[in-house]
Formats: C-alpha cells, sequence, structure tokens
C-alpha cells in the first residue's frame, strides 16, 4: 500500500506559525529550517513553547529569496532574526526578558558539544495553571523529541468523523509531513518499527505522536481554543496521533511524492 504527500510545512521559529512549502529538504537532525530558531527564557535559558506560552502561536516567521526570516508579531510589529533589536522586542512582547537562539544545522552530525536546552509542558492539557514539567529537546536542536514528523489525512477525518462539531484544522498538530493514505483509521500506527519513504527520504518510524496542549490552543485564522480536541484523542486514541520520525537516509521531500513503508 503507497501513499501521497499532500502537505509539507516548516516551522522557521518554534511555536510561531509555520509555512506550507512545495517540498523540503531533510538533514541527518532534521528538516532544513524546520525550529532553526527559538525564543529562549533570558533567565533560565528554557525554551519557550506554546505548550506554556501559548502566545507564541499568534505570531508569525516569513523568510526572503535571501535566506533572512523575519518575524512578525500580532500586534504588527516586525523585526528581523539578525536584527540588534530582537531581543528587546520579544521581550517586550512577552513581558519578560527573552532572547532569540539558533540551533545547529541539521546536515551536521551530533556533537557531544551540542547544548540540551528544555522546554516546558504540563501533563494535563486542559489545565493552563498545571504544573510545569521541564522535557528536554534533541542536542543541538529545538525539536520536542524526532526529527520529522508525520500524519495523515486518515487520521485526522477519523477525528472529524468522531468528533464533527470540533475544528480538526491540520494546523493544530503541526506535522511536518501530511500523507494522503487510505485503508483504514490511524494508518500510522502499523508503520512503528519500519522504516517509511518518503520522496527521496527514508525515515524510521519510532513512536506513534503523544498529543500535548498545542492542539487545544487559539490560533489565527479563526482556530479557537478547544478541550474537546484533546478529550476526544485521549477516548479514541490513547491521546495519540501521527508519528515521529527519525532519519535514516536525508534528501529531498516534495508535494505528490510517493509514500510507501520499505521495510
Amino acid at each position: 500500500m503507497t501513499g501521497t504527500v499532500v502537505g509539507l510545512f516548516r516551522y522557521p521559529v518554534k511555536s510561531f506559525q509555520g509555512l506550507a512549502v512545495d517540498s523540503l529538504s531533510v538533514g541527518a537532525r532534521g528538516v532544513m529550517g524546520d525550529r532553526r530558531f527559538a525564543v529562549l527564557d533570558a533567565t533560565t535559558g528554557h525554551i519557550l513553547s506554546a505548550k506554556a506560552t501559548a502566545a507564541l502561536l499568534q505570531a508569525t516567521a516569513s523568510e526572503s529569496a535571501d535566506g533572512t526570516t523575519s518575524l512578525r508579531l500580532p500586534d504588527g510589529t516586525e523585526v528581523s532574526t539578525d536584527d540588534p533589536t530582537t531581543d528587546d522586542v520579544l521581550s517586550a512582547w512577552l513581558g519578560h526578558r527573552v532572547r532569540l537562539g539558533m540551533s545547529a544545522d541539521p546536515n551536521e552530525p551530533v556533537s557531544e558539544a551540542d547544548p540540551s536546552l528544555s522546554y516546558d509542558m504540563t501533563f494535563d492539557p486542559e489545565d493552563d495553571d498545571a504544573e510545569l514539567v521541564a522535557i528536554p529537546s534533541p542536542p543541538g536542536t529545538f525539536l520536542d523529541l524526532a526529527a520529522v514528523h508525520v500524519l495523515t489525512t486518515a487520521s485526522v477525518e477519523q477525528c472529524r468523523v468522531e468528533r464533527p462539531d470540533t475544528d480538526w484544522d491540520v494546523r493544530r498538530f503541526r506535522p511536518n509531513v501530511l500523507v494522503e493514505w487510505e485503508g483504514g483509521a490511524f494508518p500510522e500506527d502499523e508503520w512503528v518499527g519500519h522504516r517509511l519513504a518518503v520522496g527521496g527520504v527514508v525515515l524510521t518510524v519510532d513512536q506513534r505522536t503523544v498529543r500535548c496542549a498545542m492542539p487545544l490552543r487559539a490560533q489565527p485564522g479563526g482556530i479557537d481554543r478547544d478541550v474537546a480536541v484533546y478529550r476526544t484523542l485521549a477516548a479514541i486514541h490513547d491521546n495519540h496521533l501521527g508519528v515521529y520520525c527519525g532519519v535514516a537516509q536525508p534528501g529531498q521531500v516534495r508535494l505528490h511524492d510517493r509514500v510507501e513503508v520499505a521495510d
């Protein structure tokens, strides 16, 4: 059985709005340009994530032809990532001292010198005041856990069938690769432990993606906060949706590329 790539996404700044793109370059550590930047707490050094700082999802990041990344805040303020005032602008927006950090090059091998930073999250997604727990990111990255996140349209559609009155916009789940795949609900579950050929890339499907508070968050474009997203996933699929993958063979992925379980 095979599928087709129908969506590709990069997130230049962790927890900011992402970019829908026609192709992805995938390196050994992950997608080029994905979570390349993150807002860091200037005091603790922790990575800020919309899991605990929901405001981040209201900001956007765009990229120019020369490779410059620009940030646009909810009030319309724009600043480049290489502007010397960026930290001050972000700090004024969030109300405490932060700085913009940059991750390692995804094409470079993992080094013992790579820093391992943490982000904060709760294990009670419905309660924004619940205790926060520090979770380490893979060394040298601002990723949650894995290099590439893959999701199928079949899984999203099954959620929609179970709870049609809830908005199941795919942006809630922030995949890198969205795959159209036939064959029943939650087909990604069967991929775990196998390799997945996606265009010119081969991924190791390492585990199902456990969901956090992110999918519940409000986002621009009419996505409202909705705890039913979490409650539905918890009830029908043990609060998992999609799969986290490692990179066995770097390369290029393009829209409409073929997807198949390699072994």
